[in-house]
């Protein structure tokens, strides 16, 4: 098993998956770590596994200034290829999936002192399935975030996912991606850049998506 940090963005995340598969030729590329979620009962310390992935910042303007979704872009065997959105890996999603069921509501809670919305009774972490959208975009208006939504069917907004499934896209390696929330910006307004980390504690980031990344892993190590 091979463990790579990225760093934050959509550049970062392909350089570093690319140089993965080009070193070491993986059987399959899991991607984790934290989300923003997008819709309001998604809250801290709940894990998204990825479905689906879309790059949904790629937009060509009109000449009368409305914008249109292209879709996403990737060369696998020589041709240029575009997709709406990316499935991930039918037996990775599957494997997720049993780990789901055994795992339950079992994970480690949020603590509620760190980032929990007031107005919500704190609980333990749940796991969902769906669409991760990803772009070098923070949104936090309501509006903003009920748009892509309304597009794309996402649950969570990331800065990585799609970037590594559109470079394991184009190498045929198998791909799945893993989210924690750490924000909703639909409940709860955070602070800006690196003073998140301060207000919602840097040790909760993708701490349960690493959790249930490796749970993941030991399953598929098992069959």
């Amino acid at each position: 098993m091979v463990l790579v940090v990225s760093g934050m963005g959509m550049v970062s995340a392909a350089a570093a998956t690319q140089d993965v598969i080009t070193r070491h030729r993986p059987r399959a590329v899991i991607n984790y770590g934290c989300a923003g979620a997008h819709y309001l009962e998604l809250l801290p310390g709940d894990v998204v596994v990825g479905e689906r992935i879309v790059a949904y910042d790629n937009y060509r303007e009109t000449a009368d200034g409305r914008l249109d979704y292209h879709g996403m872009y990737y060369v696998a065997d020589g041709e240029q290829r575009r997709v709406e959105s990316l499935a991930c890996d039918a037996a990775l999603v599957e494997a997720a999936r049993r780990v789901a069921e055994a795992v339950g509501d079992g994970h480690e809670p949020w603590p509620a002192e760190l980032g929990w919305p007031a107005s919500v009774p704190h609980r333990s972490p749940r796991v969902v399935f769906g669409t991760v959208a990803s772009a070098d975009r923070w949104n936090r208006a309501p509006s903003s975030i009920a748009a892509i939504v309304a597009r794309h069917a996402s649950v969570c907004e990331d800065m990585e996912a799609a970037a590594v499934g559109l470079v394991c896209a184009s190498q045929h390696v198998p791909f799945l991606t893993i989210k924690d929330i750490s924000n909703n910006e639909l409940l709860r307004s955070t602070s800006s850049g690196s003073a998140l980390l301060d207000e919602i504690g840097a040790a909760q980031v993708a701490r349960r998506a690493a959790a249930f990344t490796l749970a993941v892993v030991r399953a598929l190590s098992c069959t």
